[in-house]
């Protein structure tokens, strides 16, 4: 307190030096008490030009002190004004503690300001032009002087009545509102949406919270539309979870008292569309979109939760499918080209038929398969057991020997009536211009599996 004074006299201490008024009540008044008795002072002649001007206005903090001076000088009896000010500060204002579930929550805010706003006698109008803000604290910080300056009780706006006790000289102020404000805090601790049933909203990427807020605008469910405009990401998901939360209350409201008004939140009041219509149309046309307005929060949590596993799933399929894709080098791609031509089929269709018709049980033409990869990885799993290595090899060997000199006559006598598969193979041996002498390896081949057979026969007979 000493602090505080200390400031206001260093501000404006030479300027009201020796004045009684500021000495004894004004300077002694924290900036939530001198917001609330300089509106007061003020109420007729603000709210004209609020009301002219579509604004809210009030004075930076550093000014409110001398604003409540020049005003509280300009009364006909400021000395009476201001013994019923010295007289009522103390009790002016809700208690700080009472006010603790607001200032830790931002959820809890915007719970309280939507049902001041719309609820409370006076024009809301303006109170909404003063919380206007994009961040917690601003908001905070500004619902707490709406509640201070227009109370929070349906007994009428706060400056009002104080305004008419001081026109009546009424010395005892009336106006203690800690019921008022818990009752809102009940309620809302009553109709708060389980943490553990809105926790996935915490896990949202940026871009699927903010498509949640535009269709909540669209739909009509989003509290405070226009007043509190969220920047940061966790501002965004309070918001979403505050609209949850009244959207709750109200279609209970509405349900329980089976009335024909939509559950609508915006701010501008509710529209007139019967919702008894809206579900019958629902039902008859079930492919027809849900409007979220006339859905319980629960409903719309579990619509939003599929929305957003839909999503995910048509990612997950366009990414699968872009990985089923690759390219082939050049001379690969234009034997495919040549074989997808003879067969009279797209290349991928020729692909297709090649696969299906691959043996996977044939070692020996995995083995034939395997020749041709390149690149390979050293880590491979190997297609033969070592006891079969020579012999599987040499069988390879000879059969491809056998098969690429039947496939050599052909090509020499009849070109033009080779098959695709004669034809690709024929092109292979082109391009592969360090292959082997087939003569020599099959020789080779020939006597090491003679001397694998020999050394099989000598150990055949030792064992015995």
């Amino acid at each position: 307190m000493s602090n505080h004074t200390d400031i206001v006299e260093e501000l404006y201490g030479s300027r009201y030096k020796g004045n009684l008024l500021w000495e004894n009540v004004v300077k002694k008044l924290t900036v939530r008490q001198a917001y609330v008795f300089y509106y007061s002072l003020t109420y007729h002649g603000k709210n004209e030009v609020a009301t002219a001007l579509g604004i809210f206005d009030l004075p930076d903090k550093t000014e409110v002190h001398r604003s409540l001076m020049d005003a509280l000088q300009k009364e006909n009896k400021p000395s009476e004004v201001a013994r019923i000010i010295a007289d009522n500060a103390h009790k002016i204002l809700i208690n700080d503690n009472d006010l603790l579930w607001v200032k830790n929550e931002l959820r809890a805010a915007l719970w309280l300001s939507y049902f001041i706003t719309k609820t409370e006698n006076g024009d809301y109008r303006l109170l909404l032009d003063l919380l206007r803000s994009t961040s917690a604290t601003e908001f905070t910080e500004r619902l707490i002087k709406v509640i201070d300056i227009h109370g929070c009780s349906r007994k009428g706006d706060r400056s009002l009545m104080i305004r008419g006790k001081f026109d009546r000289n009424v010395q005892y102020l009336e106006l203690t509102h800690s019921v008022t404000i818990n009752n809102y805090r009940g309620d809302y601790v009553s109709n708060r949406i389980d943490d553990y049933k809105l926790n996935w909203l915490d896990k949202l990427p940026e871009d699927e919270i903010d498509l949640i807020l535009e269709r909540f605008i669209e739909e009509k469910v989003l509290s405070l539309y226009g007043t509190f405009v969220p920047i940061i990401r966790k501002d965004k998901v309070e918001l979403i979870k505050a609209s949850l939360d009244i959207q709750g209350f109200i279609y209970r409201y509405h349900k329980n008292n089976e009335l024909s008004q939509p559950y609508s939140t915006y701010s501008s009041g509710f529209t007139t569309d019967s919702p008894e219509v809206e579900n019958e149309n629902i039902k008859s046309n079930s492919k027809k979109k849900k409007r979220l307005a006339v859905l319980s929060s629960e409903e719309i949590i579990d619509l939003l939760k599929k929305a957003y596993s839909s999503r995910e799933y048509r990612k997950k399929g366009k990414n699968s499918k872009c990985s089923n894709t690759f390219k082939l080098n050049k001379e690969s791609n234009a034997i495919l080209l040549v074989l997808s031509d003879k067969l009279n089929a797209t290349p991928k269709k020729a692909v297709e038929a090649l696969i299906k018709s691959a043996n996977l049980k044939d070692r020996h033409e995995l083995l034939k398969i395997s020749k041709h990869i390149s690149g390979r990885r050293s880590t491979k799993k190997e297609l033969t057991k070592p006891e079969d290595t020579i012999e599987a090899a040499a069988l390879e060997e000879t059969d491809k020997f056998d098969k690429s000199k039947e496939l050599e006559g052909k090509i020499i006598s009849e070109d033009d009536s080779l098959n695709p598969l004669q034809r690709m193979q024929q092109m292979l041996k082109k391009n592969n211009n360090n292959q082997m002498n087939w003569e020599t390896k099959s020789s080779q081949l020939t006597s090491d599996k003679h001397k694998y057979n020999k050394h099989l026969s000598q150990t055949r007979k030792l064992n015995k």
